[in-house]
Formats: C-alpha cells, sequence, structure tokens
C-alpha cells in the first residue's frame, strides 16, 4: 500500500471511530438481553365495579384510568325521592290495562301488590280486589293452565300414585280437597295413570280485619311473591271477644260435621251435634281450629273459624268470639287452609 492510500484508509478509521463515540454518548450502549425481549404486554383492563341499580353488561369492561375513591361515609341515608301523586291510582291502572293486554299474570302480581302494600283509598282497593279477584279465579282457581305461573304445574299421575302421597311427596301445602275442586274431579279415586292434573303450591293464609269484619284470603310460598285471592265477610265476637294477633291452623284440627262444644259463656250447656236444634256451625259443620302464636294468643283455646246457622250474623260482633263465615265461603276458606302452614292474623 502506497503512501497515499495509507492516509486516506486512516482517515476512514479515524471517522468511524469518532463516529462511534458520538453514538455511545447520545443513545447509550446496546444491550443484546433487550433486544431479545418482544413488544411490552399491555395491562389487563381492570372491570369497573358496578354501582347500585347500574347494569353489568357481558362485553369486556372498559380499561378504568384510575383507581376508584370511596365515598365519604355519610351519617344520615341520602332523602327517598318525592313520591308522585296518584303513584297507587296509576299501580292499578297499570294492573287492569295488563288484564285487558291478557297478560294475565303480571296483572295478577300487580294488583296483588298494590293491595297487600295498602296505601290505596276504597274505591282503589274495591277496583283492585274485584279485578285480582277475578284473575285468581281465572288463573288458579279453575282447571285452566297458564305457561310460566309460578304457583301452578301440570302433574301426571303413574300407576301407583294417590293424590294425598302426590302432595305430601311434592310439599305443597295445598289440601287435596282444593286440587280436586279446582280440576273438577269428583274424588281423588277417579284420576287414572296417566291423567295430568293442575297442582297449586301453598300454603295459603287469611288476614282478618276486625274494623271492617273481613277475612283477606292469600296465597304465600317461601320464594314467591304474595298474592291476593279473595275477601270474603265475616262475623266476630261479641264485645270485642276475637283475640288480636297471629294463629296457625292447628294439627287435626280441621274437621266436617264436627261436634260443637259450647264455651263456658254460652247458655248451650251441652255438646251440639249436625241435626241438634242448636248446632251452630253451618250445614256442612266446617270447623279449622286455631293454635295461637304469639304472646297475645298463645294461651286462648277453643277459637276457630266454622260456618253459621245465623246469616244475619256476618258482619256484625255477634259471635262467642270465633270467627264466623257464610256456608259458601267457609268452604272455600275450608279447602284452602292447610294444617300447620296456613297462618290467621287478627288485626284490629
Amino acid at each position: 500500500m502506497n503512501t497515499k492510500n495509507k492516509r486516506i484508509v486512516a482517515v476512514v478509521v479515524t471517522v468511524a471511530a469518532a463516529a462511534g463515540v458520538f453514538l455511545w454518548i447520545t443513545r447509550g450502549p446496546s444491550s443484546p438481553r433487550a433486544r431479545k425481549q418482544g413488544p411490552p404486554v399491555a395491562a389487563a383492563p381492570v372491570a369497573k365495579a358496578p354501582t347500585a341499580g347500574s347494569h353489568v353488561s357481558s362485553t369486556a369492561a372498559r380499561p378504568r384510568e384510575t383507581a376508584p375513591t370511596r365515598p365519604a361515609p355519610t351519617t344520615t341515608p341520602p332523602p327517598a325521592p318525592p313520591q308522585a301523586s296518584g303513584a297507587s291510582d296509576v299501580t292499578v291502572q297499570q294492573g287492569l290495562a295488563l288484564t285487558e293486554a291478557g297478560k294475565l299474570l303480571e296483572a295478577r302480581s300487580v294488583l296483588s301488590r298494590a293491595l297487600l302494600a295498602g296505601g290505596l283509598n276504597e274505591a282503589e282497593a274495591e277496583q283492585a280486589r274485584t279485578a285480582a279477584t277475578r284473575l285468581a279465579e281465572e288463573t288458579l282457581l279453575s282447571p285452566r293452565f297458564y305457561e310460566g305461573d309460578p304457583y301452578a304445574f301440570q302433574y301426571t299421575f303413574v300407576s301407583g300414585d294417590t293424590l294425598s302421597r302426590v302432595e305430601r311427596e311434592l310439599k305443597l301445602h295445598v289440601p287435596a280437597q282444593l286440587i280436586l275442586r279446582v280440576n273438577g274431579i269428583a274424588q281423588g279415586s277417579a284420576i287414572r295413570a296417566g291423567q295430568s292434573v293442575k297442582m297449586i303450591q301453598g300454603p295459603f293464609h287469611a288476614i282478618v280485619s276486625k274494623g271492617n269484619f273481613t277475612l283477606d284470603l292469600y296465597l304465600h310460598r317461601e320464594g314467591l311473591e304474595k298474592l291476593f285471592i279473595k275477601r270474603v265477610r265475616v262475623g266476630l265476637g261479641a264485645d270485642g271477644s276475637t283475640p288480636v294477633g297471629s294463629w296457625k291452623v292447628g294439627l287435626g284440627k280441621k274437621m266436617i260435621n264436627a261436634t260443637w262444644f259450647p264455651p263456658a259463656s254460652s247458655p248451650i250447656r251441652r255438646p251440639q251435634r249436625p241435626g241438634d236444634p242448636d248446632y251452630p256451625l253451618g250445614n256442612a259443620g266446617y270447623w279449622i281450629g286455631l293454635v295461637g302464636t304469639d304472646p297475645n294468643t298463645t294461651s286462648a283455646e277453643g277459637y276457630g273459624l266454622h260456618g253459621t246457622n245465623d246469616p244475619n250474623s256476618i258482619g256484625r260482633a255477634a259471635s262467642l268470639g270465633c270467627i264466623r263465615l257464610a256456608d259458601s265461603d267457609i268452604e272455600w276458606v275450608f279447602a284452602m287452609l292447610y294444617e300447620e302452614w296456613s297462618t290467621v292474623q287478627v288485626t284490629p
């Protein structure tokens, strides 16, 4: 290599070295380990916790830029939203509109909620009761079955089934008498294998108002909403002698053609049986014995619901303390209330 070429090479080497030094100063040394890594992985999005009343979508939640802050504790709850005037009437009207639209199960629920919640004026309540009673008769107390009814289903009997055994095994808490009546079947022995029967899930309960001389029947099974069934008139004890409080239907205390044992306050001194001139329990002698379940009723004995031989006493305080019903009403009440499970609440 001649002297000129040596000088060119020296210049090139010098320039390359200077360039390397410049890059090292401005960008820093390279790292073989860093070059082997892939692109950075984005952090997984954090789902935002739903607030009260919010709807959680099934799609992926949006990433949250900042962590939520816990609201400062309050010493008083936030004020309730104002109640619109006439809201109860709107609820009743909604139930009536649903009935007109043929949405009977929805209408039944809306009207029952309105009645059992209270707050209706008498005109609204009477309108709701009339409509709810018709819906109960149509959807529950008739052989017709409505798909989606949480209180009713169809059961197909197989060989060896009996109505009483099926009712116990399914824990319906509804008397077989009501199942037969609803399905228009004369007696349980008439049911054949392969026959589908409408079943109702109970139990039924009653609320007695002493001030109004009424008994409201409703259906309520744990886990399901209460449904209003019907209202009937009753006669009650003279001089306030029907105790206020909670009761249940006693085990073995439902009887037909029951013998009546007069209390000490009665002018009648001997037991009365069906056909006796002073027999007070009505034509069929229905008797539903009650057992007290609260401090005001546990010591009370001999009280019950029954028919009457004096229909004029219905709507008055004229009995010796029991709850009297007309023969046509006690027949339905007897068919609905279930021993040990049905409750009777007597209110002032």
